[in-house]
């Protein structure tokens, strides 16, 4: 009933004009106050709406984080086994880059390859490969992730190693080739756990590296090569 006097626009002439009791000009300025005084309240009720939904967002963001964070930091348990592990991370992986909006396939075998994952990103077209190995035994695996990405059309790829890479791997791939990995490892899953970063800006930083500087290790945080 408010928001219709708001809206009001017929002065019948026998009131004001014929007997003039009322006057117009006051009418008209009545209902324009009127009309400001509701959308004033409902911009406030609007933002008022808004802020819950992000205080919402962030509470369930905050949740999905955490129980993120005590899943990846059980899979550090010495009662597991490398294959259980494996998986375990797999899984992690998935779901982690489910919650920062971005879908990861599930793992795949293609000629005898196994492609653990694989995701789509600004318009590029990604296969993943996780491991939770020493450094020292990335050399061989990741020089062999390397020639599963280049055999791919197109192909870039994202070696995601928990313990890290040794500078031996790093140069192996990197020497004379043309860059199509970049590297995540535990640090950087621990940064977007703790909320620091999102998946996507660490993504962009990564990609922005390699492409601009030629550097497929580097920490999104400090923005600095970690070789």
């Amino acid at each position: 009933m408010i928001d219709r006097l708001s809206n009001w626009s017929h002065f019948d002439p026998y009131w004001f004009e014929q007997k003039q009791k009322l006057d117009r000009a006051e009418a008209e300025a009545n209902i324009k106050r009127l009309g400001d005084a509701i959308t004033n309240r409902n911009a406030q009720t609007e933002r008022r709406r808004d802020n819950s939904r992000v205080a919402e967002t962030k509470r369930s963001k905050g949740q999905d984080l955490s129980a993120l964070k005590t899943a990846f930091q059980k899979m550090f348990g010495s009662d597991l086994t490398p294959q259980a592990r494996g998986k375990l991370f797999e899984r992690f992986l998935q779901e982690l880059f489910s919650r920062q909006s971005i879908k990861m396939g599930d793992p795949f075998n293609i000629n005898g390859e196994q492609i653990d994952g694989s995701f789509k990103f600004e318009g590029e077209n990604y296969i993943v490969e996780a491991k939770w190995q020493d450094p020292s035994t990335s050399t061989g695996e990741l020089y062999k992730f390397a020639y599963k990405v280049d055999g791919k059309m197109h192909g870039r790829g994202v070696f995601i190693s928990v313990n890290g890479f040794s500078n031996q791997s790093i140069e192996a791939v990197v020497h004379g080739k043309h860059i199509q990995t970049i590297l995540i490892d535990g640090e950087d899953l621990s940064h977007v756990l703790d909320d620091r970063i999102s998946l996507e800006t660490m993504l962009d930083y990564k990609i922005r590296a390699a492409q601009t500087r030629g550097e497929i290790y580097v920490c999104a945080i400090r923005q600095v090569s970690k070789v």
